[in-house]
């Protein structure tokens, strides 16, 4: 097929990181399209484009197009692809944030368990309180996803002391959990849970994955952290759960709607910590994803299967 000679930049992030890691790309053209206009009046001529939320309604409108490469892990801001030709590549940059995000998670894990939004409360309203921490060795901590954020999650959980569980699509045992089960078992298994941490794709079967049916089957101490996406939890159920005091608390770095509206319940909801997505974020991300793309350019010139490949049909 040739030498790509040119790609294409889509959006704020992808713009700013080749930017700064331009020299990667060699002596290709790079062209930024910063708003889903300008990058639909590059359609035409885009061979490789580097971006997140392609928005496009009829992809065979990109007759050169040979690479899409997400600066994400998950397909689902580009589905439904619409006219996307099967001879395209998709790739992502899955794994490449992992440690950061198992980081977060449990750093969320011990501040829900060392009971830090109350402390926190106490020490704005200059009250001498004294919050009851609760211990996580020993405990067992439910995580959905084990893919590369799940087996870092598990393996940092378990140097912690606790019983680590996972679920996937494929049951086949994962040497970082303890246990290996189903997705389908999910619910049953949150029962078990002394904390859930959730970093799966979304996608049509995982969206509202907890939601009010599995929450009611949680432990009143559960403690609940989200680094995957916004659609995964019932964002409302959450907020209901945690003004009841049946649920111990939730850290949610992802939300349905980004940023989240001024009106949504879990602003207030007592036990809970919100973050504006940053789990992935990690000094030198931007430059690996440009790395990546560029190892990728590369593989799809030589007709190699690209690193990192996205299953339009599973969503990730």
């Amino acid at each position: 097929m040739g030498r790509i000679g040119t790609v294409h930049c889509y959006g704020g992030f992808a713009i700013d990181a080749v930017s700064q890691a331009e020299a990667v790309l060699g002596d290709r053209e790079v062209v930024t399209c910063p708003t889903p206009e300008s990058f639909l009046a590059e359609l035409h001529r885009v061979e490789a484009v580097l971006g997140l939320g392609m928005r496009v309604p009829d992809w065979s409108a990109a007759p050169r197009l040979r690479l899409i490469h997400l600066v994400g892990s998950g397909a689902d801001s580009i589905l439904p692809a619409h006219g996307l030709s099967p001879d395209v590549r998709v790739a992502g940059a899955r794994g490449l944030s992992a440690p950061a995000m198992a980081e977060f998670a449990v750093a969320m894990l011990l501040a829900l368990a060392k009971r830090l939004p109350e402390v926190l409360a106490s020490q704005r309203a200059r009250v001498w309180e004294r919050h009851r921490p609760v211990v996580l060795s020993g405990g067992t901590l439910l995580v959905a996803g084990a893919g590369p954020v799940g087996r870092e999650i598990a393996r940092r959980a378990g140097a912690l002391g606790m019983t680590v569980i996972g679920v996937r699509g494929d049951p086949v045992p994962v040497p970082e959990f303890d246990e290996t089960h189903p997705a389908a078992r999910f619910a049953e298994l949150a029962a078990r849970a002394d904390a859930i941490v959730l970093a799966v794709p979304a996608t049509p079967r995982t969206r509202h994955l907890l939601d009010g049916g599995v929450l009611d089957r949680c432990r009143p101490s559960c403690l609940i952290v989200n680094v995957s996406r916004g659609e995964v939890v019932d964002e409302h159920a959450l907020a209901d759960r945690l003004r009841a005091g049946s649920i111990g608390g939730a850290a949610l770095d992802v939300f349905q709607k980004e940023p989240l509206p001024e009106d949504s319940p879990l602003w207030d909801a007592p036990g809970a910590i919100l973050t504006p997505h940053v789990a992935w974020s990690s000094p030198g991300y931007s430059r690996k994803v440009v790395e990546l793309f560029a190892h990728n350019l590369e593989r799809v010139e030589r007709a190699e299967p690209v690193v990192n490949p996205i299953d339009l049909t599973r969503g990730y």
